[in-house]
């Protein structure tokens, strides 16, 4: 849009299932992820008192709302089974030597100290599917992982799905 007609450049409006996911760590997210946000922000504030009105004051601090993914479950359980190892290889409930064995098997990402985290990237597709636009998630890691929720009144054409979601240190656009 320019300063002197006010006109946008692009009016081809984003669409919502034109993406794809990637995780560093998890490959099997890319194919059956369903849904992805693009995570808000808030700008912490404080307040400078006065004898009549209290004046809110920008703050310095940014807060990041989680990453969530929705997800299909394939039949033989990986793409749920991969988070719950990455989940265990950050904390194991049975013992030290647990954890360090599933790093050791889990982890593709070595290129980092912070084996504990992974770097995820939305591509964002144009209306013909060209990439058009990277959301990159640095240093993500799972927080909570949904159930798999078998039920007998479903139809056997149903597919099961599970939620994810990921702190993540900052993300940051790039045009692609």
């Amino acid at each position: 849009m320019t300063a002197f007609t006010r006109v946008p450049q692009n009016t081809n409006y984003l669409q919502p299932t034109k993406f794809i996911l990637s995780f560093d760590r998890i490959g099997s997210v890319q194919y059956f992820c369903q849904s992805i946000n693009v995570p808000g922000i808030s700008l912490g504030q404080s307040v400078y008192n006065t004898p009549l009105v209290d004046i809110p004051i920008a703050g310095n601090k940014l807060t990041y709302n989680p990453l969530e993914i929705d997800f299909t479950i394939g039949e033989d359980v990986e793409s749920w089974n991969q988070i719950q190892l990455w989940m265990k290889s950050i904390a194991s409930s049975k013992s030290i030597q647990e954890r360090n064995s599933l790093t050791a098997l889990q982890t593709n990402y070595k290129n980092s100290k912070l084996t504990s985290y992974s770097d995820a990237t939305l591509i964002v597709l144009s209306a013909l599917n060209n990439p058009i636009l990277n959301v990159r998630f640095i240093n993500t890691f799972p927080t909570s992982l949904g159930d798999i929720q078998f039920d007998t009144k479903q139809s056997a054409d149903d597919i099961l799905t599970a939620t994810a979601s990921f702190a993540y240190e900052y993300f940051e656009f790039e045009k692609a």
